[in-house]
């Protein structure tokens, strides 16, 4: 009995002990399993990042300060744990500039709004992160250079050009804007900001009130010398009309005196040439009568005087004392 129980004891303890080393192994694999996945539950996450279709994006590590030299466009994307993309849009950009002034180029300040277009390249991508970290960054440089090529731009230009060459300095606006996003070739900055210009919009301008009133004043001026010159012809030409009728009035006046004229003198010559006649022929008789009565100078007044008496109606003569009235003796 003892030889058996002897036998017994250390084989149920060693079958114990197998037991508790398995279910030890169990615990310490499922532990490690349950590590495994949490791991991969937290690493996982942090080491997928996702670009969208219309963005640009370059993967930073922030723990190794690394970044990345190419672009990556729209997908998703692995990377070691704690990574990022620095992310820009990929698509056209509006910008647009609060309402403010420029000095024009004879010193008056004009108020303008502008709205202007640009964009990121894919080349220009990483200089840009280094030079300003993010596109909010980057964004509002761009914007201080839009706004300084159209200060720029203004200031070529006098205030009475923003009336009637509005669409020449919107271009030369564009031109500065082009300038200033993107640099000059061979110049110190030859990359301006890194952006692309594409289009810029003058959508309205203001100019001062000064100069308004003045061009109002002007205008006005303008319109009361071209009311003053169609006054001045239409009192020239009724003037004009007026000395022409008066002339035909003189011409008809100055002939109708000379037609009457004429006639009075064409009258006149007549009657003289009728009284000569007259009195050339009463003197050929007085002389006839003379000559056949054999009658003096003296007696033919007398005839006359007699005749003239004669001839007289109601004739009345007062005469003074001594009065000689006949001449009778002298016939």
């Amino acid at each position: 009995m003892a030889n058996d129980s002897s036998l017994v004891l250390p084989t149920s303890i060693a079958d114990s002990k197998c037991a508790t080393d398995s279910s030890f192994r169990n615990k310490i694999c499922c532990a490690l399993i349950s590590v495994v996945l949490f791991l991969a539950i937290i690493i996982l996450p942090l080491s997928l990042k996702k670009v969208g279709s219309t963005e640009f994006g370059i993967s930073y590590t922030k723990y190794s300060k690394q970044l990345d030299d190419a672009a990556r466009s729209g997908g998703l994307y692995t990377g070691p744990p704690g990574f990022k993309f620095i992310k820009f849009p990929s698509l056209y950009i509006t910008a647009d500039l609060p309402e403010s002034t420029c000095v024009s180029k004879d010193g008056l300040r004009v108020n303008y709004d502008v709205t202007f277009q640009y964009r990121m390249e894919e080349r220009d991508l990483k200089p840009a992160i280094l030079k300003y970290r993010n596109f909010e960054n980057w964004a509002r440089i761009v914007e201080v250079a839009g706004n300084s090529a159209v200060q720029h731009a203004c200031s070529l230009f006098e205030v009475s050009n923003f009336q009637n060459q509005r669409g020449v300095i919107q271009s030369t606006m564009e031109d500065y804007l082009r300038i200033k996003l993107e640099g000059v070739e061979g110049s110190s900055d030859d990359v301006g900001v890194y952006a692309t210009a594409l289009s810029l919009q003058l959508r309205n301008v203001d100019l001062p009130s000064e100069y308004r009133e003045a061009v109002s004043e002007k205008q006005q001026a303008a319109e009361d010398i071209t009311l003053a010159k169609n006054q001045r012809l239409q009192l020239t030409t009724k003037a004009r009309t007026q000395l022409l009728s008066a002339r035909e009035e003189a011409k008809k006046i100055n002939d109708t005196a000379i037609n009457e004229a004429e006639v009075l003198l064409t009258e006149a010559a007549l009657k003289a040439e009728e009284i000569e006649i007259s009195y050339r022929t009463e003197a050929e008789v007085i002389r006839g009568v003379k000559e056949d009565l054999g009658l003096t100078s003296e007696g033919v007044l007398a005839y006359m005087t007699t005749r003239m008496y004669s001839e007289a109606e109601g004739l009345e003569i007062v005469a003074g004392e001594p009065a000689r009235l006949g001449r009778q003796n002298e016939l």
